[in-house]
C-alpha cells in the first residue's frame, strides 16, 4: 500500500507540472504574437516614415483577419494572396484602397526586406492613401515550403 501512495503523489507532481508548463504556454504565446505584430508595424512605418508618408495605425479587427489567413496559409502550406478581400475588409471602415502582402521568411526584417523589394508589395506600403494596417504574422515550428522556423505574414491595408 505504501508505494501506491507514493505513486499517487510522483502522478500529481507530474500532472501539476504539465499543467504548469501548458498554462506558461499559452500566457506567453499571445505575447510573442503581439511582440511580433508590433516589430512588423514598427519596420512598416519606419520604411512609410524614411519615405515622408505618414505612418499607419494597428487595426485589431483587421489584425485578427490577417492572422487567420497567415494561418490558413501555413495549413495549406502555400503563400497566396487572399482571394475574398473584399469580404475580409467587410466591417471596416476603408473607403477607397484594401490591399494584401503575404509572404514567409527566416526573420521578420528578411520579410521587410523581401515585401519592399517586391514591385508591387513596395506599391502597397508606401500607398500614401493608406491609413491603417492589420497584421498576422507567426513563426511556424513544423516543416513547412518556406522553411522550419520561418516566420509568415499576412498585412491588410486600408486607406
Amino acid at each position: 500500500m505504501r508505494g501506491s501512495g507514493g505513486e499517487h503523489r510522483g502522478a500529481r507532481v507530474l500532472t501539476i507540472f504539465i499543467i504548469t508548463i501548458v498554462a506558461m504556454w499559452i500566457a506567453l504565446a499571445p505575447a510573442a504574437v503581439a511582440g511580433n505584430r508590433a516589430r512588423v508595424l514598427r519596420m512598416v512605418n519606419a520604411t512609410r516614415e524614411n519615405h515622408h508618408l505618414h505612418t499607419l495605425t494597428i487595426d485589431a479587427s483587421l489584425s485578427r483577419k490577417a492572422m487567420q489567413h497567415t494561418n490558413r496559409m501555413i495549413d495549406r502550406n502555400a503563400i497566396y494572396d487572399p482571394t475574398n478581400l473584399s469580404q475580409l475588409m467587410s466591417g471596416e471602415p476603408w473607403n477607397s484602397i484594401a490591399a494584401s502582402v503575404v509572404g514567409c521568411a527566416r526573420t521578420l526584417r528578411g520579410l521587410h526586406r523581401a515585401f519592399m523589394h517586391h514591385a508591387a508589395h513596395r506599391e502597397i506600403i508606401l500607398n500614401p492613401g493608406l491609413r491603417r494596417i492589420g497584421v498576422g504574422v507567426t513563426k511556424a515550428s513544423s516543416r513547412n515550403a518556406c522553411g522550419r522556423g520561418y516566420f509568415w505574414a499576412t498585412e491588410l491595408f486600408y486607406g
